[in-house]
């Protein structure tokens, strides 16, 4: 039992002064549309003398507007706000009674406060958090990339790609690197954003993604290149290397020790849902910075990999250029060599293998 009210909510004093439930229901819509979220209140019961009725609604603001109806004593109000706040924050519904004794409405699943209202009654809400599905930006056709979109669907975010690839799985919005204003547009109001393009146009998702000042910017990358990156981006965006480096997880993902991209993903998303838990800092490390290597393909493309190490699944192989583990039936080029195929994991390394295959040769047996 608490009795902690803030008495400065400024509620409607009356029925007539609310806002009709029409108009409480046309807000629900403005804010979901806009991706805003908004807590909504629902009276399921009341003795006498309470004014309001079982089925008023009303919604709260995360500012701690009321807009609506459930009741127009300010002590009701005032709880009524601070829950719906305190939803909000926890993403988690909850159920609360006033009553003059709350300790005629307590029991387990109900937060009791006392009616202090001059009137008396008893009055008990359900406080719904309503969160808008979140908005994820992955830039890029990786391996990496494509396994986040894919999986990032069974976590109901809403997925915006940025790639050249083509027929992005799993993404409900997808443009072209190249159209600089879409990927503007694209990452402008994006919730996360994860460049995961190895090199082919990182420094173009990172500006965006910055410039749009998601909740987490994360990076599938060497600290080497993010510090490449940092310098290139920080001058587009007239901002301090320092400052790029700050805002961006490098690696992208909690330290899992993830292999295969799909590996990779999960780790991705799994401090992903940590940040929107506020689950404390995620920034760590996915293994040591000396074990990702950066590559160059013959077209001047920069790969970042980690060293995997050790056996690789029976369902992978080893791209011969950079070291990444690729599945066969997914790979993004292959070359055939001597009567043998060999997988890539993008067509930069596929490329340098054809421009040269004698320096790669021995990686191909080994895999």
């Amino acid at each position: 039992m608490t009795d902690d009210t803030d008495p400065r909510v400024d509620g409607p004093d009356s029925r007539a002064d609310a806002a009709a439930p029409e108009r409480v229901a046309d807000l629900e819509r403005e804010y979901e549309q806009a991706g805003q979220p908004f807590a909504r209140l629902t009276v399921v019961r009341r003795e006498p003398p309470v004014s309001a009725n079982v089925g008023d609604r009303a919604i709260v603001t995360p500012d701690g507007d009321l807009v609506g109806w459930i009741g127009g004593a300010a002590c009701a109000q005032s709880v009524a706000v601070k829950e719906a706040q305190a939803a909000l924050e926890s993403g988690e519904p909850r159920l609360v009674g006033l009553a003059p004794d709350p300790d005629d409405v307590d029991r387990p699943g109900l937060q009791s406060y006392p009616m202090t209202c001059h009137s008396g009654g008893t009055l008990e809400l359900f406080v719904e958090p309503v969160t808008p599905t979140p908005r994820l930006a992955i830039v890029g056709d990786s391996p990496i990339a494509r396994a986040l979109r894919r999986l990032a669907v069974d976590l109901t975010y809403e997925v915006r790609a940025v790639t050249d690839g083509a027929d992005p799985d799993g993404a409900d919005e997808t443009v072209h690197p190249e159209d600089t204003a879409a990927v503007e547009a694209a990452l402008s109001d994006a919730d996360y954003a994860v460049v995961a393009s190895m090199g082919e146009y990182d420094d173009t998702g990172l500006a965006a993604a910055l410039a749009g000042a998601p909740e987490y910017v994360g990076l599938v990358a060497s600290d080497r290149r993010r510090d490449e990156l940092a310098d290139q981006v920080a001058d587009s965006l007239a901002l301090d290397a320092e400052a790029v480096i700050e805002a961006v997880t490098t690696p992208a993902g909690l330290d899992v020790g993830a292999k295969t991209p799909e590996e990779i993903a999960v780790s991705v998303l799994a401090e992903l849902v940590a940040v929107r838990r506020d689950a404390g800092d995620v920034a760590v490390d996915i293994g040591d910075a000396d074990e990702i290597s950066v590559d160059t393909d013959s077209a001047g493309h920069e790969h970042d990999h980690r060293d995997h190490g050790g056996d690789t699944d029976d369902e992978t192989v080893v791209d011969p250029v950079c070291g990444m583990d690729v599945v066969p039936e997914e790979a993004a080029a292959t070359v055939e060599h001597d009567g043998q195929t060999v997988h890539f994991c993008g067509e930069g390394c596929a490329e340098a293998f054809a421009d040269a295959p004698e320096e790669y040769l021995g990686a191909v047996t080994d895999g």
